[in-house]
């Protein structure tokens, strides 16, 4: 994704997050909704015409440029095995970093979750000890790399959250209220290739969403998100085998 991609998301967000419509934006330009929505999707965009809209919106262009954190938000951090085996081993001090990731002080963390002062600077100094975060006094955290966190697949920690994955995650029944679709398709290589570009990119998106939602304190749920395609085909489907 593109700066340019991720600054018109930022501006789309904060527009959200205002509870502002297009067609309210539309009535402030003296556009209409169609106009505005192409201008926010058009990369040719001039910066009179984006200081106008955060101005009308009400929104400040540095907090949206923030936001957007334009050099950072594409970048995804792996960790070593080492890191991921110290993580995967304890599972409490693998929910302790993930909660520092989303952006939780450990002051905060010790307010709100069942776990004692002693035993936050303890995941504290282990983290700065396997180089995860540099720790400054009165417990501020600062990150060694900014972006998505993203475990290996085959590492300790995602084989630990792959089989939950497996045995909890899938092994329940969708509401209404949720969301889960199958379709068997038949269809070639490259065509896979080039949704599961798009479907990364959408997830992107989603992450970056939540970023944004989080830093701006909106009321939220946890929620498991699994994407994921395979050769794969129904069990009676193969009853009737094919001639040699």
């Amino acid at each position: 994704m593109s700066q340019i991609d991720q600054f018109l998301n930022s501006l789309k967000r904060s527009l959200k997050a205002k509870n502002i419509l297009y067609r309210d934006l539309a009535k402030a330009l003296g556009l209409s909704e169609s106009s505005v929505k192409r201008i926010l999707s058009n990369k040719s965009l001039s910066l009179e015409r984006l200081e106008e809209i955060c101005r009308v919106a009400d929104l400040s262009f540095s907090e949206v440029v923030k936001s957007a954190n334009l050099e950072e938000a594409s970048q995804v951090v792996t960790l070593t095995d080492e890191q991921e085996k110290a993580l995967a081993e304890n599972a409490r001090l693998l929910h302790y970093y993930m909660m520092l990731q989303e952006g939780k002080t450990p002051q905060k963390i010790e307010r709100e979750y069942q776990i004692t002062s002693s035993e936050s600077k303890k995941y504290l100094f282990q983290l700065d000890r396997l180089n995860l975060i540099e720790l400054h006094p009165r417990d501020k955290v600062k990150f060694k790399r900014q972006g998505f966190l993203r475990f290996h697949r085959d590492g300790p920690v995602g084989k630990a959250l792959f089989e939950q994955t497996k045995s909890s995650y899938l092994n329940y029944d969708f509401r209404t209220e949720d969301y889960i679709r199958f379709s068997l398709l038949k269809i070639s290589p490259p065509s896979l290739a080039k949704y599961k570009t798009k479907l990364e990119r959408i997830l992107i998106e989603m992450q970056e969403e939540a970023r944004f939602e989080s830093e701006h304190n909106v009321s939220v749920v946890d929620t498991g998100l699994l994407l994921a395609f395979r050769p794969w085909q129904y069990s009676y489907m193969g009853a009737i085998k094919k001639k040699e």
